[in-house]
């Protein structure tokens, strides 16, 4: 088993502009050790268990897919989740990377949650909606410093285009409103794509958003750091994998219900029982009828969730368990 090595700080709350936020103060990251010994599935247990650290099941070498190319933030996150001794496979979309996962070709993906500006990243959770295989079995939340880059010569003044993700864009918002105006705002797959396009391009009136990073990587000249102007900017990823956490003691817990609106206050007080607490909900179309939603509902525990929790939240008959976990804070 790999040894946990992070350092574990108080986890905030992150207040990104959900289509629906019910939230609490979420919960620190684990702290604990890890586990000797995985229990088993079945085992029935409402002893208080220390947090497992949030690599206590990950092998020491193993494979992850990741929303690429080389240079993005999801691949930043994903080196400090697993470390730098694993095999890191980039793909053209969160889409491919939970598929290799599906198939087997990779044991894991890491793919963006939700950002503090920018909201809830509703495509990547539809992908991991319309997953029935997949399981969230870990949770990283990384600081996000937006920079602006050019090939070098680019005159700022003479700047029409501006590329990048368009959580990118949306984080830069209020930079570029002040300061490129009249630039056209252009949505690539990725930070670290539009980096790339703009490398590839040779254009110096095209500019892109992407991490510091990606400025060495593509040989290109850093105009601006931290166009998104907030130190409050940050982007949790969820790690998927096919098995969920077998573990006992991770504190954070993720459930998907297809109820009506009118049935989630219900679901909410049928849930949050005896210390389990609610993180948040995001809403997804269901497809079947208007006021009908695929939730999908996060929860924390301060003991951490025990085999006879998760039994009793999945007996409420409207919750589908899909993982617990806990969080690494870059």
């Amino acid at each position: 088993m790999r040894t946990n090595t992070h350092n574990h700080v108080t986890r905030p709350l992150l207040a990104g502009a959900l289509a629906l936020t019910l939230c609490v103060p979420m919960a620190a990251c684990a702290n604990g050790t890890q586990a000797n010994s995985a229990s088993t599935a079945d085992t029935q247990t409402t002893t208080a268990t220390t947090a497992s650290s949030p690599t206590a099941e990950i092998a020491d070498v193993t494979s992850v897919s990741y929303l690429g190319p080389a240079g993005t933030y999801t691949e930043e996150a994903a080196k400090l989740f697993f470390g730098n001794n694993d095999e890191l496979l980039a793909q053209k979309t969160v889409d491919d990377a939970i598929a290799l996962v599906e198939e087997g070709t990779a044991a894991y993906a890491v793919i963006p949650q939700e950002n503090t500006l920018g909201g809830p990243v509703t495509d990547y959770i539809d992908a991991l909606l319309a997953s029935k295989d997949a399981r969230v079995v870990g949770e990283v939340v990384l600081p996000i410093r937006q920079t602006l880059m050019g090939l070098p010569g680019t005159d700022l003044s003479k700047v029409t285009t501006v590329h990048s993700h368009k959580q990118g864009l949306a984080q830069s918002a209020d930079w570029l409103d002040k300061n490129l105006p009249n630039a056209e705002r252009v949505e690539a797959q990725s930070t670290a794509a539009a980096a790339q396009e703009v490398a590839e391009g040779g254009d110096t009136t095209s500019v892109a958003i992407a991490a510091p990073g990606a400025a060495d990587l593509y040989h290109l000249e850093v105009l601006q750091e931290n166009v998104s102007q907030s130190e409050a900017n940050k982007t949790r990823f969820y790690v998927i994998s096919k098995q969920a956490n077998a573990q006992e003691g991770y504190d954070h817990a993720v459930f998907v219900a297809s109820i009506a609106a009118e049935e989630l206050p219900g679901l909410r007080a049928k849930a949050c029982q005896d210390g389990t607490e609610l993180v948040c909900v995001h809403d997804r179309p269901e497809g079947s009828a208007l006021g009908t939603y695929r939730y999908v509902i996060e929860l924390s525990r301060k003991d951490g969730f025990t085999n006879a929790e998760l039994k009793r939240l999945e007996d409420t008959g409207q919750l589908e368990y899909r993982g617990r976990y806990s969080c690494v804070e870059g």
